[in-house]
């Protein structure tokens, strides 16, 4: 442990100590030469002690920082990871445009084709209180008749601060009548990588340097912030195979995530002879709830009433981590917990598993499987009456 540097008051009374019990100097108060010269001396040699503390801190990996930890990192061949804009595929079915009233098509025509819609690249998707903003990232062509579709979104910014929770999306510049929102977070967006999280890599960068080994691999898979961990099993199809299961921060491991992990991977010597890249074995469910109100209470309240349900059903799933259990009484205690008094009960009318029709009782998924909403184009994951 490096020695406490003294701070430049407890350098002074020490000098001054020292000349009245061991010199003739008995003049030390203040405006006296012997206390300016003390004074004067201890703070040149305070700056250079500072000096001397911060180089042998930044001589070491472990308590290196800032621009003395890229020099590190230059030394090593590994850069710093910069700050990603958060975004949403369409394959990762998440921002949907949906029709209140009629079909897609008639409020998103396409000029050049009358049998399909067209939702145009750079729409605007904005939180509630206009504070964080994406925009779509392509032009999306749909069935004109077709009442929701995904699209893909990117953040106007980078950093992690500009990722949204589930249901955060709730306006867009698009016409009225159709509204939009985010079924799943968005939660790829990252700032620059932090000193901690930089010192990790490149600690572990010269043990996996040699070979494709474990901490290579691990290293290569866990760089993107909507991961959580990684999960590696080695002989997964035999000698000398591993599969790296992702394992989401929240429902889904988003498509550019993957993608970049199965490359980052690809890139470094195999842990075994050959790797494969899993996301979680999704089991895709629908759920439908009737509410049921209390006599003479309004259609206005019933609505609102609906919203909060359905964000109670997908919070629900949402928090069922991978290899948990869905036990329908906590489900039926979430939703009602969420509406207001003037539902007197709620009944489930229907489960489906994977698209098929399930009995109404508690499911427990296997080790390396999670939910996710299964939104096809017809109907909704969750539908409230």
């Amino acid at each position: 442990m490096p020695r406490e540097i003294k701070s430049l008051p407890q350098m002074n009374a020490d000098s001054l100590q020292y000349l009245a019990n061991h010199t003739d100097v008995t003049y030390l108060s203040e405006g006296g030469i012997a206390r300016a010269m003390v004074e004067a001396t201890n703070l040149e040699i305070s700056r250079v002690a500072e000096f001397v503390s911060a180089a042998h801190a930044n001589s070491f990996l472990n308590s290196a920082s800032g621009f003395y930890l890229d020099m590190f990192g230059e030394m090593l061949g590994v850069r710093r990871l910069n700050a990603g804009a958060a975004s949403a595929s369409a394959e990762d079915q998440n921002v949907q445009f949906s029709a209140t009233v009629g079909i897609l098509g008639d409020y998103f025509p396409d000029p050049g084709n009358l049998n399909q819609g067209k939702i145009p690249a750079g729409l605007s998707v904005t939180t509630e209180d206009g504070s964080i903003t994406y925009r779509v990232a392509e032009d999306v062509y749909f069935s004109r008749g077709l009442k929701q579709v995904f699209v893909p979104v990117l953040a106007d910014k980078v950093g992690s601060e500009y990722s949204v929770g589930r249901g955060k999306l709730k306006t867009h510049t698009g016409p009225s009548g159709v509204s939009v929102t985010n079924l799943k977070a968005i939660v790829n967006g990252s700032g620059a990588e932090s000193d901690a999280q930089y010192r990790f890599r490149l600690a572990n960068s010269v043990a996996a340097r040699p070979t494709g080994n474990e901490i290579a691999v691990r290293l290569a898979a866990i760089g993107s912030s909507d991961v959580a961990n990684v999960i590696l099993t080695e002989f997964a199809r035999g000698a000398g195979t591993f599969d790296a299961l992702l394992v989401p921060v929240g429902n889904t491991v988003s498509f550019r995530t993957a993608e970049l992990v199965r490359r980052s991977i690809e890139s470094v010597a195999a842990f075994g002879i050959s790797a494969r890249v899993r996301e979680p074995d999704y089991v895709k469910f629908k759920v439908s709830v009737q509410l049921i109100p209390e006599v003479g209470s309004g259609a206005g309240a019933t609505d609102a009433n609906k919203i909060k349900a359905k964000t109670a059903i997908l919070g629900h799933f949402e928090s069922i981590r991978l290899g948990g259990e869905l036990i329908i009484n906590r489900l039926r205690a979430d939703i009602i917990n969420s509406v207001s008094r003037d539902i007197k009960d709620i009944k489930l009318l229907e489960l489906c598993i994977n698209g098929k029709p399930h009995i109404i009782r508690n499911f427990k998924l296997k080790q390396t499987e999670l939910f996710t909403p299964d939104n096809d184009k017809e109907f909704e994951a969750i539908q409230v009456l």
